[in-house]
């Protein structure tokens, strides 16, 4: 599954487990799903995958999922869409700053 994934911003929890006392960091990125002509569709906020830190950072992307159950944690057991890759969009989708046509850019959603 992918969809176009715009990331404004990025901030990172980090603290001390209460059950475990052990430390943790989670990235979440605040962002807006759009969709093939820029249009915004959605505004949430995304948990950023171990191993993506460092691609998450503001900008506009071709997002791809996976669906998966949680085993523990708060969505255990729920279906949920982690995030599995960011691939940036092409300059040339841009107009004047703002996306003009991804489609006509070959960005699928």
């Amino acid at each position: 599954m992918q969809t176009i994934l715009e990331i404004l911003l990025v901030n990172t929890k980090s603290g001390n487990a209460k059950k475990s006392g052990l430390p943790y960091s989670i990235s979440e990125a605040h962002c807006v799903l759009r969709d093939e002509t820029g249009k915004a569709g959605a505004v949430g906020v995304l948990t950023v995958p171990k191993g993506l830190e460092a691609a998450a950072v503001p900008g506009i992307y071709t997002a791809s999922f996976a669906m998966e159950a949680p085993t523990y944690g708060e969505m255990q057991g729920k279906v949920i869409a982690v995030l599995k890759g960011l691939v940036p969009v092409p300059a040339s989708a841009f107009r004047g700053g703002l996306p003009h046509t991804l489609a006509a850019a070959g960005v699928k959603s």
